[in-house]
């Protein structure tokens, strides 16, 4: 992800890029999902990323509408 994009545009380009990979039959698990856009966040998001991935117990996932 770049800083000069929306979070928005950025988030229908990873979905996009999701849906690709499910057309070729690769499934990603809903953890991987969350993990791989977390670790894309540019660095403006770091303490937020930070949070996310070490600040609680339990696992992270992605829920889409």
């Amino acid at each position: 992800m770049v800083e000069t994009k929306s979070i928005t545009d950025q988030l229908t380009e990873f979905n996009k890029i999701i849906d690709d990979l499910a057309n070729i039959d690769v499934n990603l698990e809903d953890e991987d999902k969350a993990l791989h856009l977390l670790c894309a966040l540019p660095k403006s998001y770091e303490n937020f990323k930070d949070t996310m991935l070490y600040g609680k117990e339990g696992t992270v996932t992605l829920c889409l509408p």
